[in-house]
């Protein structure tokens, strides 16, 4: 994710006919835009299923989920469950994309995605907060004890 959002973010960076007139660059940009949406959808995916034990019925229902169980911001979960539409008009060339609006989004927007990174990043550490104590409690080495060393861990 974050080697696509540099991408789009070097081609945002550009003046805006250098960017448009350049085929190359509006293709590679809406590529990255699918790299990034399709795995951020496949990572709220997962952590319906490992974290709240559901299975989204759409993919823009993974990022809702996540917002009602507070595991990310529920305005961010909206935006991105939104994000679903423009990924759809991507792939399945159900109308033409409007690269001024995509040059528009690629300059405004990607801070809902590095939003949804520093979810995951918070996601990922209380997670692995709870797995390692486990581990440690499993060792025998009781609360108190488990505790501590799972501090020193860290």
């Amino acid at each position: 994710m974050k080697e696509a959002l540099a991408i789009l973010r070097e081609y945002a960076a550009r003046d805006d006919e250098d960017f448009l007139n350049n085929l190359e660059a509006v293709r590679s940009a809406k590529y990255a835009f699918i790299i990034l949406i399709e795995a951020a959808t496949n990572i709220a995916n997962h952590l319906c299923a490992r974290l709240l034990n559901l299975a989204p019925t759409s993919y823009a229902e993974s990022f809702l989920l996540l917002g009602e169980n507070k595991l990310i911001d529920d305005a961010l979960a909206k935006r991105l469950g939104k994000m679903m539409g423009f990924r759809n008009l991507l792939v399945y060339g159900y109308g033409k994309i409007d690269n001024k609006k995509m040059l528009k989004t690629m300059r405004e927007d990607l801070s809902d995605l590095d939003a949804f990174l520093a979810s995951l990043q918070n996601i990922f550490q209380r997670e692995n907060a709870v797995l390692m104590r486990s581990i440690f409690r499993g060792l025998g080495l009781g609360r108190p004890a488990g505790d501590y060393f799972y501090r020193l861990s860290m």
